[in-house]
C-alpha cells in the first residue's frame, strides 16, 4: 500500500496538535466574549490584570477539557487510522515507516504492544544508536505480512515425563 497525504497527516500527529490548540483557544475566545469589552492594558492596572488572569484560567481550563475529551474523540480516530494502516501487526511483518529520520524505510516488526498502541522495529545495522525504534500504529503502514513458520525447520517439542526424568 502506498502512503497518502492523510497517512502522513496522522503519522505526524497533526489531529492531536490541532485539537490541543483549537480547544483552549475556543475557551479563551468564549471567556473574552463573556467578559465583554477588554479594559485598557496600558499601565497594567487591576482591571487589566484581572482580565488577563481570567483569560489564562480559561486557557488552562481549555487544556484540561482538550485532554479529557481528546481521549474519547481522538483515540477512536487514531485506532481507525491504525486499522487502515494494516493493524493488527504481528512480529515479522514488514512495515514502512512514515515519520522521522527513517521515513520511507521498510523494516521488520520485532515486538507489538497492543495496550500502548506501539511497535518496536528492527532498523538494522544502518540505524544510529540513538535512533528511535518504537512507533505508534498510525506512524507505520504494513508492507507485507509475516511469513508463516516453516514446519520443516521447527524442532520437535513433544517430551514425556517418566519417573527417570524427561524422555523424547
Amino acid at each position: 500500500m502506498k502512503p497518502t497525504r492523510v497517512h502522513y497527516f496522522y503519522a505526524q500527529n497533526w489531529p492531536a496538535r490541532i485539537w490541543i490548540v483549537i480547544i483552549p483557544s475556543l475557551c479563551v475566545v468564549l471567556m473574552a466574549r463573556a467578559l465583554g469589552t477588554p479594559p485598557k492594558i496600558g499601565g497594567f492596572q487591576a482591571d487589566a490584570r484581572s482580565y488577563l488572569i481570567l483569560l489564562a484560567i480559561a486557557w488552562l481550563l481549555g487544556l484540561c477539557v482538550a485532554a479529557l475529551l481528546g481521549t474519547f474523540i481522538l483515540a477512536p480516530l487514531y485506532r481507525y487510522r491504525a486499522q487502515l494502516n494494516g493493524y493488527p501487526f504481528q512480529p515479522g511483518d514488514r512495515v514502512e515507516i512514515l515519520v522521522g529520520a527513517s521515513r520511507g524505510r521498510v523494516v521488520h516488526v520485532v515486538e507489538v504492544c497492543d495496550w500502548r498502541g506501539s511497535l518496536r522495529l528492527d532498523l538494522g545495522e544502518l540505524a544510529s544508536p540513538r535512533a528511535r525504534t518504537s512507533f505508534h500504529f498510525a506512524q507505520v503502514i504494513k508492507a507485507t505480512d509475516a511469513e508463516p513458520p516453516d514446519p520443516a525447520q521447527a524442532l520437535p517439542v513433544e517430551r514425556r515425563w517418566t519417573e527417570d526424568g524427561p524422555t523424547k
